[in-house]
């Protein structure tokens, strides 16, 4: 028995590589170094070869037939060689080509890195420009340009005249400024009752005086006060504008023809008493009531928004 034959195939790791013909790394002269068995790669290679071989051993004799044995062999050995040298030659321009490449994405992939380390300074410079620059509404310094107290109080003057300009969408007549103006007021008067109720209840939390020795303090819990109330009140005042504008005849009549278009359906026609042939068709009408009044709550209030504008520019003309 071969000992050193059994040692290989039992520790192919073992082995040395004598020699690198395949690509793959893990290759050794046609056996795997990991599995011990036939490389596959090397396989594939020896089927190209060989087909190679006989292609142009199939256009020697299509081309030179009268020669002997030996001088066919000698031109085929030729071609092969000739074949050879350029496969050698398609295969190091190839690696450079690959290395030209390699080369380009490291270069690349370094200008990104240093690209991106240069805006993250920079980033941070404009960061930092920004945090020493004083309140725009209080003056207060290193401030980021808004304060916090500022920023909610800004936040929460927005939903207030967001939410009155909801309720006017359902309850005003939209051509009327002063009625819109009217129900803008009333709603600012109810965000602002709650807000001061929800202030009061805060107080009695805190322990008396505590809130005296710091305005600052101070004036930011009642900044966050009033922007919590008011967040919490301007999805109900949505609600009920959706609410109301579903019961319109623009969206019954979106409602009524959604039911009537389930109605002429196959199926519906089938059973047009069934549980579920009502219950689909009134679906459909549900769907359509919400998608009108959606579409009405929006086009009301893009109406109210170009005419607060339009009022807000005669204003400043008027003023300067």
């Amino acid at each position: 028995m071969d000992l050193r034959g059994v040692i290989d195939r039992a520790r192919p790791c073992w082995r040395l590589v004598l020699r690198q013909a395949c690509s793959d790394r893990r290759c050794d002269d046609g056996i795997r170094l990991d599995t011990g068995a036939e490389c596959a790669n090397c396989g594939n290679v020896v089927h190209i070869r060989r087909a190679h071989r006989a292609r142009i051993a199939a256009e020697v004799e299509a081309q030179l037939p009268g020669l002997t044995e030996t001088e066919r062999r000698q031109v085929l050995e030729e071609r092969l060689r000739a074949q050879a040298a350029l496969e050698a030659e398609d295969l190091a321009w190839r690696r450079e080509q690959a290395a030209a490449e390699q080369a380009r994405r490291d270069a690349a992939r370094v200008a990104d890195l240093e690209r991106a380390d240069a805006e993250r300074a920079a980033a941070a410079v404009a960061e930092a420009a920004r945090q020493a620059l004083p309140c725009t509404d209080c003056g207060q310094s290193q401030a980021g340009g808004l304060c916090e107290t500022c920023d909610c109080r800004r936040r929460t003057e927005a939903l207030v005249v967001e939410a009155g300009l909801v309720a006017a969408a359902w309850s005003a007549a939209l051509d009327d400024p002063g009625d819109v103006a009217d129900v803008v007021d009333h709603v600012r008067a109810e965000l602002d009752a709650g807000i001061g109720v929800a202030w009061r209840e805060f107080l009695e939390l805190v322990e008396p005086g505590e809130m005296e020795s710091d305005p600052a303090r101070t004036a930011l819990a009642q900044a966050l006060t009033a922007l919590q109330v008011a967040e919490q009140a301007a999805p109900e005042y949505r609600r009920c504008a959706l609410e109301m504008l579903a019961r319109t005849p623009e969206a019954e009549a979106e409602a009524e023809r959604a039911y009537a278009t389930e109605q002429r359906r196959r199926w519906f026609r089938a059973n047009p008493n069934g549980a579920d042939a009502l219950a689909a068709a009134a679906k459909a009408a549900d769907a359509a009531r919400e998608r009108t009044a959606q579409f009405l709550l929006n086009e009301r209030l893009e109406q109210l928004r170009e005419q607060s504008a339009a009022r807000a520019a005669t204003a400043g003309a008027v003023i300067a």
